[in-house]
């Protein structure tokens, strides 16, 4: 077996082996770096080698512009597949935490231990929470605390909410607290904050509207008009043009200079700079609406696509309209 895995850094490693776990997934985390470190270079040297084999690009060009984006691309799709699943398994969680602490209060004050409540507390359609709720019912049973097994969730389900709201439980329980009321009094609390994030949303609507906006609208027109007024300069830099009458004090009333920039430059650094305005602009989307640069990540091909898009509308609809005046 390949151990590829040793080459790389042991806090990635440790990362790697977070999300997986967070995510749920059956499988070890030394065999899922060996199969992105294989396939991320074995596929994209086969796609390198079938390009230079059929003569589209000379093999240099084809490796900087086709492998080493394609491994990039590679590797970091496998890496988001782990914070995407690793988000929707706790955003799930998080959406049915009040109704599983408050069954789990209805099974405590049935007369329940605490054992059986959280073992028949565990239904179905809780998803995530159910295997955590029979995995912590299975654990008290051979033998460990309940508090150490109520905190093994937060070790596999990323979720501030879920961490703060164990804490809270386990405290409670260890000082002696009504334990079905400390559980109905955290369902509360859990819904109240679900409540006031989705206000906060509200509130923060405009600011991404704003964003969505400058990025995506406002920036493509502003490269738009750009680009043309370099290629009018240009064009009037390159006609000899008769002396302009000079005042009084010998200057000229309008001079034109050639312009060193061309139309391509700006056209390739128009279309970069709005990639990296797409990068950050949906990243910090994500910040505001959800509270984390991840959740911005979705957000990067729409708003890449549009800037774009309206970039080229703006470019040709410009030339369309002003492109007779200047020739």
């Amino acid at each position: 077996m390949f151990r590829l895995q040793v080459l790389l850094p042991k806090r990635y490693r440790k990362w790697v082996e977070d999300f997986i776990r967070y995510s749920s997934m059956e499988i070890a985390p030394a065999t899922y770096i060996n199969f992105i470190l294989l396939l991320g270079v074995v596929l994209p040297i086969s796609v390198t080698a079938l390009v230079t084999f059929l003569g589209i690009f000379p093999f240099k060009f084809a490796l900087l512009f086709i492998w080493l984006p394609t491994f990039i691309g590679f590797f970091i799709t496998f890496h988001l597949i782990l914070v995407f699943t690793a988000d929707k398994r706790a955003n799930f969680s998080e959406e049915i935490l009040p109704d599983v602490l408050q069954l789990f209060s209805l099974n405590v004050r049935s007369g329940l231990t605490l054992e059986r409540a959280i073992l028949t507390s565990a239904r179905p359609e809780f998803g995530p929470l159910e295997q955590e709720l029979k995995r912590v019912a299975n654990e008290t049973l051979a033998g460990t605390s309940l508090g150490e097994s109520l905190k093994g969730i937060s070790k596999r389900i990323k979720s501030k909410l879920i961490d703060r709201t164990i804490s809270l439980l386990v405290e409670g329980m260890e000082k002696g607290g009504n334990i079905a009321d400390l559980l109905d009094n955290l369902a509360e609390h859990v819904r109240q904050a679900k409540i006031l994030r989705r206000e906060m949303k509200s509130y923060v609507v405009s600011y991404v509207i704003f964003i969505f906006i400058a990025v995506g609208i406002g920036a493509p027109l502003l490269y738009a008009i750009s680009t043309f007024l370099v290629q009018t300069m240009i064009k009037f830099g390159s006609v000899d043009l008769p002396k302009a009458p000079t005042l009084q004090t010998g200057l000229p009333l309008i001079r034109f200079e050639k312009v060193d920039i061309t139309p391509k430059f700006l056209r390739n650094y128009s279309i970069l700079a709005l990639l990296v305005s797409a990068l950050f602009g949906s990243l910090l989307i994500g910040l505001i609406s959800e509270g984390t640069e991840r959740a911005g990540i979705k957000f990067i091909p729409i708003l890449a696509m549009v800037s774009l898009g309206i970039l080229f509308i703006a470019r040709v609809a410009i030339s369309s309209m002003f492109g007779a005046f200047v020739g």
